[in-house]
């Protein structure tokens, strides 16, 4: 598998929460920065030969933002560069509710858009405040009618859990609202207070106060739970989808897929012909991007380091690691590979093993970023 991210940074305003390369703009330059997207992606493509493109991901920032015309340019320039892998390329723009006119999505969507991925977060006025959001229950109906008025029949909707002061009734009151609305799929994350944001600084004052694991841990269940019956499959942590609506470009990312990162502070990862990979970056400043879009970080990884990284994305996914596939990736079975600390896993309830896959246990789903740790 193989996708393209493009990263918008632009937003109306920054989230309390948010860590991302975000730049809160009064004016968002359209024009200037698809063209650094596509000069970049010129110069970068030939990393890239011979690849089949499988999907299109525009993430931020609030690419939703982006004038139309210039997302349909990028994705012309995209489609021109790598043949497509499937009959149809996943293209996903994530967006705000509030900021998505229909005249905005009729465009999208004629500028070939096939999925949406709209950012609520939650749906209650009390936390959408604390969160920083700028619509409302409202608004995030309206724009999901309009969505689908406008063609789009791949919806997926973001909600966050853990946040301060939210009790297990207004979470069942969110996961009701979202099922109203009919998305096919649904990702949801426990929020991170990290330490460059605003609410970091809170919670270093001690103004901030989060629900403790305990609780986020039965909220995590409920939401399994809720959306599970809603006839939704848990397939990935933090992602749930109707049957054939699994995101095709976050997929990629778990079961170690190649993606060129597109934009400033973008990400990408290749496989090299000798064997392992290299994962490199671009500036996280958006002026200093558009100045030279040269590569700030690059990591190269041996064939070692690879395989135990597919061992920790491998877990996040709820179907599990092949056993077979695994091998013929990496030239060793990943049970037989580490041993050792998959008895440790085993007699912890955390891993299950069968004949063809490694996979965590619904108690290791609960503890899946200390059973990650232990590969990397």
């Amino acid at each position: 598998m193989f996708g393209v991210y493009i990263h918008f940074p632009y937003c109306r305003k920054r989230c309390p929460y948010c860590d991302f390369a975000v730049h809160a703009r009064a004016r968002i330059p359209h024009d200037q920065y698809a063209a650094a997207v596509r000069r970049e992606l010129v110069e970068r493509a030939p990393l890239y030969d011979g690849r089949a493109l499988t999907s299109i991901y525009f993430g931020g920032g609030t690419p939703g933002l982006w004038r139309a015309d210039c997302v349909a340019d990028v994705i012309a320039a995209v489609r021109a560069t790598f043949p497509p892998a499937l009959d149809e390329v996943e293209i996903t723009v994530e967006a705000n509710p509030d900021d998505l006119p229909r005249a905005q999505l009729d465009g999208l969507r004629a500028g070939g858009v096939t999925r949406l991925s709209l950012g609520l977060q939650s749906l209650s006025p009390k936390h959408l405040h604390t969160l920083g959001r700028t619509h409302g229950r409202a608004e995030a109906e309206r724009a999901v009618a309009d969505a689908r008025a406008a063609g789009f029949d791949r919806l997926s909707l973001d909600l966050m859990f853990g946040m301060p002061s939210q009790t297990l009734t207004d979470l069942e009151d969110d996961l009701a609202g979202v099922l109203a609305m009919e998305p096919d799929h649904v990702s949801v994350y426990n929020l991170t207070v990290e330490e460059r944001t605003a609410f970091g600084g809170l919670q270093r004052a001690g103004m901030l106060v989060v629900p403790d694991s305990g609780v986020c841990a039965e909220m995590y269940e409920r939401i399994d739970a809720r959306l599970t019956t809603a006839g939704f499959g848990h397939y990935e942590i933090s992602s749930w989808a109707r049957p054939g609506r699994r995101a095709v470009h976050n997929t990629l990312y778990w079961t170690g897929g190649e993606y060129l990162g597109l934009g400033c502070s973008a990400h990408s990862f290749r496989r090299l012909p000798e064997g392992g990979g290299e994962r490199f970056s671009v500036a996280r400043s958006v002026d200093e991007w558009l100045r030279a879009p040269a590569v700030a970080t690059r990591e190269t990884l041996d064939a070692a380091a690879l395989e135990r990284e597919a061992v920790w994305l491998g877990l996040r996914f709820l179907d599990g690691i092949d056993r077979a596939a695994h091998r013929r990736l990496h030239g060793v079975d990943p049970v037989e590979q580490h041993a050792a600390e998959i008895e440790r896993l085993r007699n912890e309830g955390l891993v299950e093993v069968s004949l063809d896959r490694l996979r965590l246990t619904p108690r290791g789903v609960l503890f899946a970023d200390e059973v990650g740790a232990r590969f990397v």
